[in-house]
């Protein structure tokens, strides 16, 4: 089977740097392959780097008003949320585009950035999944473990035990 679409949900962990490296070796294989054997000139196969960004929800019985720590005007905690989360969104944005000209440039290989916010505080693997079958990818390759994992504990974090649990298509999980 010939991957077109590799899927690469990151984080910013280790395993996940590991999962992209991986993911643009294949990619780079395949494009050798595909030049050997088809006249083809739709011979790219391109990665995606997805981040999903786990909002932080606020219940209304908290919600009061407070200082902010940035600029010291009186704010409401859903504000403060708010603010941070964008700030998360706004950083990890950053990480995958120097993530993204760091091996493309490098490897000759087309990679798409897309940060997504999960699904009103749903697991990320569920927005992993919706956007790959959305996106009709031909393969997942993901970290055995994300930030919130402990390696030395466990084999597979939440996510990429979920993510290859009901993925819909091939899943390759990098330790």
């Amino acid at each position: 089977m010939l991957f077109k679409k590799i899927l690469v949900p990151y984080d910013g962990s280790k395993p996940s740097d590991r999962a992209l490296e991986q993911a643009i070796e294949l990619a780079k294989l395949v494009k050798s392959k595909n030049k050997d054997t088809s006249n083809d000139n739709d011979n790219d196969v391109h990665i995606i780097l997805l981040y999903v960004c786990q909002e932080i929800l606020v219940p209304a019985m908290i919600e009061r008003p407070m200082r902010s720590p940035k600029t010291g005007e009186v704010t409401t905690v859903s504000e403060l949320i708010k603010d941070l989360n964008e700030e998360v969104r706004t950083n990890m944005s950053k990480m995958l585009n120097e993530k993204k000209h760091k091996y493309a440039d490098k490897d000759d290989v087309i990679i798409e950035t897309i940060s997504l916010a999960g699904g009103e505080g749903g697991p990320p693997a569920d927005t992993i999944l919706d956007f790959a079958n959305n996106q009709k990818v031909d393969l997942i390759v993901i970290g055995n473990v994300g930030l919130s994992g402990l390696s030395k504990v466990k084999a597979l974090g939440s996510v990429s035990r979920s993510v290859s649990e009901r993925a819909s298509c091939p899943v390759l999980i990098v330790h």
